[in-house]
């Protein structure tokens, strides 16, 4: 081998990435700002590429979470980091999620290298810390968890895999995003059996596995890039799901640790037609 080969882990996954689910969910990195769901046709033509079956299954799933006010869970996941040879290198993740609506969220992660990181949202402003190097950073913005969400993908370029799992109006933005969607199987290999579905989105391919004993929730998810180059993988198993945890808001505000230092943000300067910028360093 001639000299060291080096390991790229994609930027997706920086630190600010810990505030969860961080790429697309299912073909959508966030909600559009302020944009009314569009309606779906309700004719369909016979061979339609949405499965009626499949298709109450995921609402079913998408109104269990839109509706919940709170829940925590843990999410092992692994994704695909494509390297200049075009070798995929895959890399890991532990996130615990505490959600409290409407404007409460923490996770808490760590990465495959031991790497840990905290991100809290309080409704007043989006904390990240970097735990080993004990430095973090702050962003004021006040409003919803829908409302950070969609500030962190549009505004910060933050890539967030599963965000749509967070936001309130999650059916209506699954139908929007669905191109095609099937009815694969009954898994009775999953930790509870599951319905295995299949679907794609402009830009990705996922299957999703849905609980079918107690609250219909994910339990697994597989989401490739299809636009990207390399076509990797995101991929999430879902446990411990508590949907309604003793959730204090105390729990969710943020406090720096002893001797933490406060670092500043960069966020991405939009230009406007009038040619004033928005955005700058927090």
């Amino acid at each position: 081998m001639n000299g060291p080969r080096w390991l790229i882990r994609s930027a997706l996954f920086p630190a600010l990435c810990a505030f969860v689910l961080v790429g697309p969910a299912f073909g959508a990195e966030a909600p559009p700002p302020d944009s009314p769901p569009q309606a779906v046709e309700q004719d369909e033509p016979e061979g339609s590429p949405i499965d009626d079956e499949a298709m109450s299954v995921l609402l079913r799933m998408a109104d269990t979470l839109a509706q919940t006010q709170r829940f925590t869970v843990t999410i092992r996941a692994s994704y695909d980091v494509v390297q200049d040879t075009g070798e995929k290198i895959t890399f890991s993740e532990r996130r615990a999620v505490t959600l409290n609506r409407p404007d409460g969220l923490r996770v808490e992660a760590q990465e495959s290298d031991g790497k840990r990181s905290l991100v809290t949202f309080d409704g007043k402003a989006i904390s990240v810390l970097n735990v080993d190097e004990n430095v973090y950073g702050q962003i004021d913005r006040s409003g919803t968890i829908d409302d950070a969400v969609r500030y962190l993908v549009q505004d910060l370029r933050v890539r967030l895999p599963l965000a749509l799992l967070l936001v309130s109006t999650l059916p209506d933005e699954l139908e929007q995003r669905l191109q095609s969607l099937d009815y694969v199987e009954r898994d009775m290999l999953t930790a509870v059996p599951t319905d295995h579905l299949a679907g794609r989105t402009e830009d990705v391919d996922f299957q999703i596995w849905i609980a079918t004993e107690g609250p219909p929730l994910p339990q697994r998810v597989t989401i490739t890039y299809k636009a990207d180059e390399g076509e990797p993988q995101y991929r999430a198993d879902f446990s411990e799901w508590n949907l309604n945890p003793d959730v204090q808001p105390v729990q969710l505000a943020f406090h720096p640790p002893d001797g933490a230092e406060r670092i500043p943000v960069m966020v991405r300067v939009r230009r406007t037609a009038a040619g004033s910028s928005e955005g700058a360093p927090k």
